[in-house]
């Protein structure tokens, strides 16, 4: 594993990427005439956010409710011992699973996973993941309500 290179983010690149975190595709010269700087230098200093790996990429937000994914639910599951790797590549191959993470505690693994209703989340979902061989065991936790829910960390400006 590689060393974790720190990049040193002064107050203009602050700023950008608060204005990309809530427009991704806003103007570079909007963005400068807002900051009191050449567009050239917001494309400059982007372009190097890029490189070194700040901004891994611009996406488009779905709302999956419209398309008819109205059940959000996160998946605890347990595997046999030394098999993580195995089972986080299987399981984040299944359709529906947004994230996969592992962890450490009362299980291995954190599934994220959308479905159209409970007759999906059931049928597709819980009976593909407890097929996985290395699953010992999962369970479900369905989402009531969601109060909040970012795509990432809010950008706090150092007073």
């Amino acid at each position: 594993m590689g060393v974790l290179r720190i990049y040193d983010m002064d107050e203009l690149n602050l700023k950008i990427l608060s204005a990309l975190r809530f427009d991704a595709r806003k103007p570079f010269l909007e963005i400068a005439k807002k900051l009191g700087v050449a567009d050239a230098t917001v494309h400059a200093r982007v372009k190097k956010m890029i490189e070194e790996g700040i901004i891994k990429g611009f996406e488009t937000i779905v709302d999956n409710e419209k398309l008819g994914y109205e059940i959000t639910s996160f998946i605890e599951i347990k595997v046999k011992p030394g098999t993580a790797d195995e089972a986080i590549i299987a399981l984040s191959g299944i359709d529906g699973v947004l994230e996969a993470h592992e962890i450490h505690g009362h299980c291995d693994i954190l599934l994220k996973v959308k479905a159209k209703g409970l007759a999906e989340l059931r049928n597709k979902l819980v009976k593909e993941i407890r097929a996985i061989k290395e699953v010992i065991s999962s369970e479900a936790h369905t989402v009531l309500k969601v109060v909040k829910e970012e795509h990432s960390l809010p950008i706090v400006m150092e007073r």
